[in-house]
């Protein structure tokens, strides 16, 4: 069941009107219900898989605080837990060949087959919001959750399930207390959030996605260098509307229960530099880096009181915070590379504090700021190569952008001249004009939204603007449903 599919939203729709319909005490049960069903959708195994996850961390919870004593130890138990529980599942091409190896040895497996694990949908933002739980329970920051029912819904609740937002206990929990009143406010923030992530998902992420030739990435100098840039900005875009696309779209399903989700996005290619750039893409994994992994270890190192405690604490936090990021992401060199680069882009732009007074953002002149911007999405966009693909394929595209070839003008002009604008232009070694005009696009929508000051901007536009646009997303959900072209959601792969 996927998320831009009618069934989603037929399911979604008729599970919020009867869960309303409902006496209160029955909603949260209705809830873990439908989420269960919506998980069985993609395999009945993962509801048992997921059950025992939650279950698990239930009885630690539990465990942490009615033995004070031992809470210290059960902590350790939950986070050992956790972690196990995604290294096994998630990365187990890590150790899976050599397992089947042993197995195929010892005659359990058949010669040339490989050992399967099941891996369930969104295990790692699921293993991240426990482990904030189990880590709130240690430092006091809440009470262990006593409602079997209440915690299965925190885990399996179907909006946040397949991509997030990453939810801390203590923010989600009191909302399935007091859900907000849905009234016709509400109603028309959820409809105007879901319009706006499909409208990325549909005018931008899709067709850009598939305006990037299959072997760009794996044998990028089959291409000219000019093609390479362009194809590696339409990555860029794709991935930032695809998952931006994706959240909005769950945050507004949400709000039909009366549930606010996190944020996740607020227009990160506007930073200006990183530390503002993470602090507006993926907002809810960034704040959790932040206070699980930077502050704390910032603060261990700042304990320390050595002679080179401050060099040490400007670059080792945002380092290892950073390859953190990467892991989480896949247990990959290239992924090790992309946290890797973005820890660095953090620790040069700290340097100048070492020796001066670093003057605030909205304090520099209108000049560096967009400098900084224009830096900022360059170098964001060049550490989405490794993101994307290998090592040696990733160091093949970046020397590939510098070998630019001459395009072929002669028959560009004659295939102008004869009308046909938008076939075949690989052939002229040059980037097709609809790529270039989606993310020009693409790029108004953001200055739309930066100037509307919310993320529910389209609800300020006047009515004849607002009908216009509905009416080309139907019209672009009717291409793409009968085209097939609707790819799945990056981030579901995580």
């Amino acid at each position: 069941m996927t998320v831009t599919s009618l069934l989603f939203f037929l399911f979604a729709a008729v599970s919020a009107y009867l869960y309303h319909k409902l006496p209160a005490r029955f909603r949260n049960a209705w809830l873990l219900l439908v989420s269960a069903a919506f998980i069985a959708s993609y395999s009945w195994q993962f509801v048992l898989v997921l059950a025992l996850f939650a279950l698990v961390n239930y009885a630690i919870g539990l465990k942490m605080e009615r033995v004070p004593a031992r809470m210290q130890a059960w902590s350790y138990a939950g986070l050992v837990f956790n972690l196990l529980f995604l290294f096994v599942l998630k990365y187990n091409n890590f150790y899976l060949p050599a397992f089947s190896k042993l197995l195929t040895q010892l005659g359990l497996l058949s010669a040339g087959e490989t050992a399967a694990i099941l891996v369930p949908i969104g295990l790692s933002f699921l293993t991240v919001q426990t482990i904030s739980y189990i880590l709130d329970l240690r430092n006091k920051r809440l009470h262990a959750e006593t409602d079997l029912i209440k915690f299965g819904v925190y885990i399996f609740f179907f909006p946040k399930l397949l991509s997030g937002p990453i939810e801390r206990a203590r923010a989600f929990l009191p909302k399935l207390g007091k859900p907000l009143t849905v009234d016709t406010a509400l109603l028309e923030r959820s409809v105007a959030l879901i319009v706006i992530g499909l409208f990325r998902k549909l005018a931008f992420a899709d067709p850009l996605f598939h305006m990037i030739p299959a072997d760009a990435f794996t044998s990028p100098l089959n291409y000219p260098g000019q093609n390479l840039v362009f194809w590696l900005l339409a990555y860029s875009f794709a991935l930032y509307n695809d998952f931006a696309g994706y959240t909005s779209i769950i945050r507004g399903v949400s709000l039909w229960f009366g549930i606010e989700l996190s944020s996740n996005f607020n227009l990160p290619y506007l930073s200006r530099n990183f530390t503002e750039f993470w602090s507006k893409w993926h907002i809810s994994l960034s704040n959790w880096l932040r206070d699980y992994i930077f502050f704390p270890f910032s603060r261990a190192l700042a304990k320390k009181g050595q002679k080179f405690s401050r060099i040490f604490n400007l670059v080792l936090p945002p380092m290892v915070t950073m390859l953190v990021s990467g892991l989480w992401h896949g247990l990959a060199w290239n992924l090790l590379l992309w946290g890797g680069l973005h820890g660095v882009y953090q620790v040069i732009e700290r340097l100048p504090s070492l020796w001066s007074k670093v003057t605030p953002l909205n304090e520099r002149p209108k000049w560096r700021q967009h400098l900084g911007t224009g830096i900022t999405f360059v170098f964001a966009s060049l550490a989405w190569v490794p993101f994307h693909t290998n090592l040696a394929s990733t160091l093949q595209y970046w020397q590939g952008l510098f070998l630019w070839k001459m395009p072929d003008l002669k028959s560009l002009v004659l295939t102008v001249a004869g009308k046909d604008l938008f076939s075949s232009w690989s052939k002229f070694l040059l980037p097709s004009p609809l790529l270039i005009g989606v993310i020009l696009f693409a790029i108004l929508f953001d200055w739309l939204q930066l100037r509307g000051k919310r993320e529910e901007f389209i609800l300020d536009w006047k009515r004849a603007a607002l009908i216009l646009f509905i009416v080309i997303l139907l019209a672009l959900c009717v291409l793409a449903g009968l085209s097939d072209q609707i790819t799945p959601f990056v981030y579901q792969a995580f």
